[in-house]
């Protein structure tokens, strides 16, 4: 029997996210994976939000923070209730009309599994990633949820060969909680296994001599200072130096990001 990832020449490949369909329970029909886009899609294709002012746009770390990973969503809309209790059973969830069309697949459907106020959701896919790469469960990048925060898992999703649930933690007690269809409800990000895990804090005076931490904080009180000044004038917040890719005496940053819209 050959495992994918961990014999030979069989390897998700770089960059990539394969999705494998669930095979459904029994008096279940199986899910079209032709239709993934209905529950799962890339956020690399636009930066915009629809609640976003143009201001917002002026910031570049929100707009490039707007196209990270992939975001999960289900195509119709229920409604979600928590009395508060710890048990599975303090969770009511009521589906609305248009999830009738689903019912009879193996498709995505919300649970109280976990209780403490926990919504579980279930999706008819595996996802795995090429090897030594992990996946992120995170919050939705500025689709902002009322009630709702999604809960921060991450998966070995190269080797894990069962699906995994993603789940979202009720904040508000005995308030009815609507989803309307298509509500980006939990992000996902790829992460090199052990990367976040190696980081740790330490002070740039330990790391570089004084004069160049000098330096660096000398500039960016520079920088600081120009900010409020170009604001001030212009009434509009905006970091124009950050955006072009340049400090405050015009040093060019190396490989300077910006959000690339792939629908153009």
């Amino acid at each position: 029997m050959t495992i994918i990832n961990q014999d030979d020449n069989l390897a998700v490949p770089d960059k990539t996210i394969a999705f494998f369909p669930v095979i459904p329970d029994k008096g279940f029909l199986p899910f079209d994976v032709e239709n993934i886009g209905l529950f799962l899609n890339p956020l690399n294709l636009d930066h915009k939000r629809e609640w976003f002012s143009s201001n917002f746009y002026r910031c570049l770390p929100l707009s490039i923070g707007n196209m990270q990973g992939f975001v999960f969503s289900i195509p119709y809309g229920f409604d979600v209730i928590w009395n508060g209790g710890n048990s599975t059973k303090d969770i009511v969830i009521n589906y609305h009309n248009d999830a009738e069309q689903y019912k009879n697949l193996n498709f995505i459907y919300p649970t109280s599994e976990f209780g403490h106020g926990v919504l579980t959701i279930h999706y008819p896919v595996i996802l795995k990633t090429p090897p030594m790469v992990n996946l992120m469960t995170i919050s939705p990048p500025n689709y902002p949820l009322p009630g709702l925060s999604p809960m921060t898992g991450v998966v070995e999703s190269d080797n894990i060969r069962f699906s995994f649930t993603l789940n979202l933690k009720i904040d508000i007690p005995n308030t009815t909680i609507r989803i309307l269809p298509n509500t980006p409800l939990v992000g996902i990000i790829p992460i090199p296994r052990y990367f976040c895990d190696a980081f740790e804090l330490k002070s740039a005076y330990d790391i570089f001599d004084k004069k160049v931490v000098e330096e660096e904080r000398k500039v960016v009180k520079e920088q600081g200072d120009k900010r409020t000044k170009d604001n001030s004038l212009d009434k509009k917040p905006k970091d124009g130096l950050y955006y072009k890719g340049v400090d405050v005496r015009g040093n060019k940053f190396k490989n300077h990001q910006l959000p690339k819209n792939k629908k153009s």
